[in-house]
């Protein structure tokens, strides 16, 4: 449910374009559009994107808003899924654990602090479910594992990773989760406030909280706002219709950028480390706070004066722990000259015509010219001057069709990727104002669960029945996904959903071969401990004729033992305490062995 006064700038919105006029009457329909390009890191500018296990790039977080001239928060443009959806500035954990959006390791308060605090929006802090003691005798909120037994399945964050998991020559699809993880889905604390919206995807979760029955998915007020983070390698383009109701004046276009892993001399800050998941994790994910790109711009839709701005350097960056929203003035701490980095995280672009170059590239301009005569016919003129269209909002005409087509495009479909294609639908005739294109797991999704989707990348309407495509990244292999497809025309009328059910392949992963049991309790085959008792039965079954046969026996009943075990996470969890004592004197005498 969205914030009132959000609902009613959106309502505004609407009334801008398709709101009846006086008799022959002209009246402005303004938008606002912006386009920036975020960059992967590299050495230099002519290299290609680099990552590892050091310096991961999971792509940035990124919040668009309006400011007025004082500095008030009007209206969010848009916010990427991870925060606005997906919830994690609010989850359970500290907000110092070693991060990452894909496994669970605390939230992240620093995500966009300067966007959260200006919005000032506030919810109810998540945290863990266990009591003080509960953790292996630790105090609350200290560790991630060891808690099955009051836990779930994870359709989103994976569980927790070793450094060499996600070190790309050992071949292991970790990003995309390869093992399932029982993370907490907490509980509200009723004591502390978040600037962050908790996750939406959770329709039917109330947080184990028997005093506060609503759903994280009904506090979530931004599914309007969110969208899909911005591919390295293209523009993003995104149009906010201007309210008709805005006064005259001069605003700011606020762009807010953050990075996991973007470390430099002056940004690398501590994590906490789970005393009891101590190889897991990678460290330095807290680097360089997020930064702020800031375009000036004069609004006035009385008079619809168009007005074009660029802005090249950062205004400033914000607190590195996420408690403030303090815009700190621009200095030599953030790097300027590392690609992917700092002020860098923002390519440099120009608009097609040249006349527009910097890191945020912003627009005020008619959206159109509507004129309604006395039946309210509108006409529509668009700002290319391609042709009119003539439509009536009051009474509506008739909503646009669903799209048709839907489908895969050939060889579009991996472990974490999927590629798609349909057929443009029409508004009366002409191209629909935008597509709202939507993803979750499973194989159905509801009108009601449209809004709390996570959203794909934008797409640029074309004339109907010309083809479209678009395509979802960070998947999960093996896993069943709905995308669903709605189209909404200039008086703000949405079509049918046309939905898409799909698996994605088997990830790269692959089990080392033996240690069945210790595989399924610990979720890897490259557990420390695992690949410890591993070493040791290589080396001990070749001079033991007793211990061999005892393996072979152990070869028989492993794969069934394995499977049951996979089934029933509280098992796991007991397998890997009794065999914890085992897996440390493996891996003492591995590295006896070693010297």
């Amino acid at each position: 449910m969205r914030s009132p006064r959000l609902a009613s700038l959106s309502l505004l919105a609407a009334l801008a374009l398709c709101a009846p006029a006086p008799a022959a009457r002209a009246q402005s329909c303004m938008t606002l559009q912006y386009t920036f390009q975020p960059d992967c890191y590299r050495p230099d500018e002519s290299s290609a994107c680099v990552a590892s296990a050091s310096h991961m790039d999971l792509g940035p977080q990124i919040a668009v808003w309006l400011q007025d001239s004082s500095g008030a928060f009007i209206d969010t443009l848009m916010v990427t899924n991870a925060t606005a959806v997906r919830g994690i500035g609010n989850r359970p954990g500290r907000w110092d654990f070693l991060s990452g959006p894909l496994f669970p390791y605390g939230k992240r308060v620093m995500s966009l602090p300067i966007w959260a605090h200006a919005r000032g929006q506030t919810y109810r802090t998540v945290i863990m479910s266990e009591p003080d003691g509960t953790c292996l005798g630790g105090p609350a909120e200290s560790c991630l594992g060891w808690h099955e037994e009051y836990s779930s399945p994870e359709l989103y964050f994976c569980r927790p990773l070793m450094q060499s998991e996600v070190q790309a020559d050992l071949g292991v699809d970790a990003v995309t989760c390869p093992s399932r993880f029982n993370s907490e889905k907490g509980k509200f604390d009723p004591t502390a406030v978040s600037y962050y919206p908790p996750r939406s995807d959770l329709t039917s979760f109330s947080s184990f909280d028997t005093a506060d029955p609503p759903t994280y998915a009904t506090l979530n007020d931004l599914d309007a706002v969110a969208a899909a983070t911005p591919q390295y390698g293209y523009n993003y383009h995104g149009t906010w219709s201007i309210p008709g109701m805005l006064p005259p004046g001069d605003y700011t276009l606020m762009v807010e950028v953050n990075k996991e892993y973007d470390a430099n001399a002056s940004n690398t800050h501590p994590d906490f480390l789970d005393p009891h998941l101590p190889l897991y994790g990678t460290e330095g994910n807290f680097g360089q706070p997020s930064v702020v790109y800031a375009v000036p711009l004069h609004i006035d839709v009385t008079t619809g004066a168009p007005h074009a701005q660029a802005v090249a350097l950062t205004a400033g960056y914000g607190d590195w722990t996420g408690m403030t929203g303090v815009v700190n003035p621009r200095d030599a701490t953030i790097s300027t000259d590392t690609p992917g980095s700092g002020e860098g995280r923002l390519l440099p672009i120009s608009n097609s015509a040249g006349t527009l170059s910097g890191r945020v590239l912003a627009s005020v301009g008619p959206c159109s010219m509507v004129v309604c005569d006395a039946n309210d016919v509108c006409s529509a003129c668009d700002p290319t001057q391609q042709g009119c269209v003539q439509f009536q909002c009051s009474p509506p005409p008739a909503p646009p069709g669903a799209v048709t087509g839907l489908a895969l495009q050939p060889a579009g479909l991996s472990g974490s990727t999927a590629a798609f294609q349909f057929v443009n639908t029409g508004s009366n005739g002409a191209p629909v104002m935008k597509y709202d294109i939507r993803y979750q797991t499973g194989a159905t999704i509801t009108d009601a669960q449209f809004g709390g989707a996570a959203s794909a990348m934008q797409v640029v309407p074309g004339a109907p029945g010309t083809p479209a495509t678009f395509s979802i990244s960070s998947l999960k292999p093996s896993t069943n996904y709905v995308v669903a497809v709605r189209a909404v025309d200039p008086c703000g009328q949405a079509s049918p959903l046309a939905s898409l059910a799909f698996t994605t392949a088997g990830s790269g992963f692959t089990k080392l071969s033996g240690c069945f049991v210790a595989t399924a309790a610990w979720g890897s085959a490259l557990a420390p401990d695992v690949a410890a008792m591993r070493q040791v039965r290589d080396r001990v079954r070749p001079a033991s004729t007793m211990f061999a046969v005892a393996t072979d026996l152990y070869y028989s009943a492993g794969p069934a033992a394995a499977a049951v075990l996979e089934r029933s996470d509280t098992a796991r969890a007991l397998v890997r305490r009794l065999l914890g004592p085992v897996g440390a004197a493996s891996r003492a005498a591995a590295a006896l062995a070693a010297r």
